[in-house]
């Protein structure tokens, strides 16, 4: 059977192919065979015809071919709506929005996930060539500015406790933030401040909490952009209180170690993990605490990399009544590592003061490990300043502390810490894969609705290559991969791309291509129905 099949591509032009099934008698199933013969002319929607056909051969199989009532992209809706359902994300979007805005939202999400570096005014077309809840009615440029600005942010908020409330109860939360640039003028959220990038631009702060099991972004909030670390976790904490999100466990950076931000979770009973900074008095006091008797056989961290190994031990007290722990880590190999490459330092810092060939970005530095003198008899002598150099390599080189009011355990408080990047993988996801890392919008509702929907889409993003991280490949011989060595996520949408779904007038059944090779793969790594 043969029929022409219209097929609209996401950059606006709608190509036509002839397409003819047949059956293939060694697999012993239906395939078919697509030839382009040219496009629509978007104004008078007649076929502008290729090469390969001249008018009049094209017009006949116009006129006698079966019509197809219609040709739809169905591989990435296949995936995206499995990971959807499996993470219950529709049915939290539709219990606080109402069907057509969640439906909205989540063709908008599906949209931004499945392609890199996306923009919003040309998810029409995305919507006209694939299946999803606005293929039907998609959403023109100007409605989907208009879409922006309505959103509730009030169901937003809602979304955001459920979403929260959802998560695992053991799953510690990595909580970091970062700024986001914008060309924004008239938006009270985007201020100067310290920009993480680097950037000459005012900016907006974003808070993540993820999950460090699960993986799952659980809550974001948005912060003005003038705000350090400290009040920025102190704004969240409030929000939370309010929102009365209990039994939240955090693990966070060095930038949040405060006295109010520490007597403000202790107050409200949140489990917390952060490293104590090598700076504070407490650190120092620590160290020397336990500097003659950490580094003993009885104190090694048990682990399977027996080259680097790690000592530690924990100090019980109380901060406010309340007990906390701090450990005491040394890794050694780090400590011969820095001794070695701060001695060379050192040596080259000596080399250029003695040669007279100073370095302006080293001045500090010359002034605090050397002494230069210039005499009538010797001339300029360079001396080094050996107490100063010791001291400074090798009183704390190596060591750490992590305070934590929840793990008793040091091996296990830094187990869990080292798996803190969680965060930060979601951040570069939202900046890169995701297209965040400029915003051009001007006011707070659109800031809070595009934010929202990258949200959506880190969430399914991120289950999708959490599934190609844990799904080992059938290698034989013991040689054990996952299918995250062989796909990456946008490959795997690019690879599903062109499985579609034909509809035909009249009494014929749909039909879809044969899978390729991949397609056949990630069919099976996401147990997707056919």
């Amino acid at each position: 059977m043969a029929s022409i099949v219209h097929q609209h591509h996401p950059n606006g032009t709608t190509y036509v192919y002839q397409q003819t099934s047949y059956w293939d008698k060694e697999i012993k199933k239906p395939r078919t065979k697509m030839i382009c013969i040219g496009k629509l002319d978007p104004a008078t929607k007649e076929i502008i015809y290729n090469k390969r056909f001249t008018s009049e051969k094209a017009k006949k199989l116009v006129e006698e071919h079966v019509r197809v009532a219609s040709n739809v992209i169905i591989g990435p809706t296949l995936l995206l709506e499995k990971v959807t359902k499996d993470l219950k994300l529709g049915k939290t979007l539709r219990s606080v929005f109402d069907k057509k805005d969640a439906d909205r939202l989540l063709s908008l999400a599906w949209y931004e996930a499945s392609l890199t570096n996306s923009r919003l005014y040309l998810a029409e077309g995305w919507m006209e060539a694939h299946a999803c809840p606005c293929h039907h009615n998609p959403l023109s440029s100007s409605a989907v500015s208009i879409f922006m600005k309505s959103v509730s942010r009030d169901a937003i908020l809602a979304f955001k406790k459920k979403w929260l409330a959802s998560r695992p109860e053991k799953d510690y939360l990595c909580f970091d933030i970062s700024s986001i640039s914008s060309y924004g003028e008239r938006n009270p959220f985007i201020e100067w401040g310290y920009n993480r990038d680097g950037e000459s631009l005012p900016q907006v702060n974003i808070a993540l909490l993820s999950g460090m099991e699960s993986r799952i972004a659980f809550y974001y909030q948005i912060i003005p952009g003038s705000l350090n670390d400290s009040k920025t976790l102190c704004t969240l904490l409030e929000t939370l209180k309010k929102l009365e999100v209990k039994g939240v466990r955090f693990v966070m950076d060095t930038g949040f170690h405060t006295k109010k931000d520490i007597n403000l979770m202790l107050d409200m009973k949140l489990s917390f993990m952060m490293p104590v900074p090598s700076r504070l008095v407490v650190f120092k006091g620590l160290v020397d605490k336990f500097r003659d008797t950490l580094e003993m056989p009885q104190h090694i961290i048990e682990s399977d990399d027996h080259e680097n190994v790690v000592y530690s031990q924990t100090h019980t007290t109380t901060i406010g009544k309340k007990r906390v722990y701090y450990h005491i880590y040394l890794d050694t190999s780090r400590r011969i590592d820095f001794v070695r490459k701060f001695n060379l330092y050192i040596k080259q810092l000596h080399k250029e003061l003695d040669g007279n060939t100073p370095v302006e970005n080293h001045q500090k530095d010359y002034d605090t490990f050397f002494k230069v003198e210039a005499t009538p008899k010797r001339g300029r002598k360079v001396t080094c300043l050996m107490d100063v150099v010791k001291e400074h390599r090798d009183k704390y080189v190596g060591y750490w502390a992590i305070l934590s009011n929840c793990e008793k355990d040091a091996a296990t408080a830094l187990s869990f810490y080292r798996r803190r990047d969680v965060v930060e993988k979601h951040f570069d996801d939202m900046k890169n894969t995701l297209d965040m890392e400029r915003l051009r919008v001007q006011t707070p509702e659109v800031l809070e609705t595009r934010t929202f929907i990258k949200f959506l889409a880190l969430i399914i993003n991120e289950r999708v290559r959490k599934t190609l991280v844990e799904t080992e490949i059938n290698i034989p011989k013991g040689n054990k991969k996952t299918w995250i060595t062989r796909y990456t996520v946008p490959e795997i949408y690019n690879r599903l791309e062109s499985y579609t779904e034909v509809k035909f007038e009249g009494k014929y059944k749909p039909i879809r291509p044969e899978k390729t090779k991949a397609q056949r793969e990630i069919f099976g790594i996401f147990e997707l129905e056919d």
